[in-house]
C-alpha cells in the first residue's frame, strides 16, 4: 500500500527496504520529519518520477534522490545527470559527484532544490546491502563468519546468486544469525544490530539533513 504523500520535499527511493532504512536511520537521529520517502519500487520508476517532479516545483519543492549505484557508479550518476542538462536549469558544467552527496540548487528557483546520494557511499559500485553491512563494527564476527561463509559456497562453485547480489546474501546471511533471525534491514538498525553511528551511516543522515 502506497503511503500518501503529505510534504513537498521528497525523499525518491527505489524499494521498500530503502524506505524503512531512511526512517529508521532518522528516528535514530531524530532528524524531523519533513520530507517524505517516496518508494518508486525500482530505479528505473525513481528516475521517470524525479523528472516529472522536476515540472512540478508546487508539490515538489525539494527532490532528493537515492539509488544503487549497481555495477557502474559513472552510469548512474550520468543518468541522473543527464535529466538535471534536458531542464537547463541546473548548472551542470563542472558538476561531480561529491563523496558525502549532491546538493544543487537551481538556476531558476522555480525549479526545486535537488540532490542525489549513490549506494553506498557515493564512491563506489553496490547497492543498500553494502552500504547495510558497513554499519556493522569492523570486529563483528558475524559479519566476518558471513563473509567466509559465502566464500567457501563460492569456491565449492554451489552458491545460487548471482556474483552482483553477493551483498544481499551476505547481509541476509548475517541478520539470519541474530536473536530474532532474519529482521528486515530497517528494523536490524531500530534494535541496533548494526551501528547507525558508523562513519557511513552518519554522512548519509548529514546529507539528509543538508537536503532537506
Amino acid at each position: 500500500m502506497k503511503i500518501p504523500e503529505i510534504h513537498t520535499y521528497k525523499l525518491l527511493v527505489e524499494g521498500n527496504d530503502d524506505q524503512h532504512v531512511v526512517w529508521a536511520l532518522c528516528e535514530k537521529h531524530n532528524v524531523p520529519e519533513t520530507f517524505d520517502v517516496v518508494d518508486c519500487e525500482s530505479v528505473k520508476n525513481v528516475l521517470k518520477s524525479f523528472e516529472v517532479r522536476l515540472r512540478l516545483a508546487d508539490n515538489n519543492s525539494r527532490i532528493g534522490v537515492v539509488m544503487d549505484a549497481d555495477i557502474n557508479l559513472k552510469s548512474r550518476w550520468d543518468s541522473f545527470v543527464s535529466i538535471l542538462k534536458r531542464t537547463g536549469k541546473y548548472d551542470c558544467g563542472a558538476l561531480t559527484l561529491p563523496k558525502d552527496g549532491l546538493v544543487l540548487e537551481p538556476t531558476d528557483k522555480t525549479y526545486p532544490k535537488v540532490g542525489v546520494w549513490l549506494m553506498p557511499d557515493n564512491n563506489q559500485n553496490g547497492m543498500l546491502e553494502d552500504f547495510m553491512a558497513a554499519l556493522a563494527t569492523p570486529d563483528d564476527e558475524l559479519m566476518k563468519k558471513s563473509d567466509a561463509m559465502l566464500t567457501e559456497l563460492e569456491t565449492e562453485g554451489i552458491q545460487k546468486y548471482k556474483p552482483v547480489h553477493r551483498s544481499k546474501a551476505k547481509i541476509h546471511t548475517y541478520l539470519a544469525w541474530q536473536d530474532v533471525p532474519g529482521r528486515p534491514m530497517g528494523q536490524a538498525i531500530t534494535a541496533n544490530i548494526l551501528n547507525s553511528d558508523s562513519e557511513v551511516a552518519v554522512r548519509f543522515v548529514k546529507w539528509l539533513r543538508k537536503m532537506f
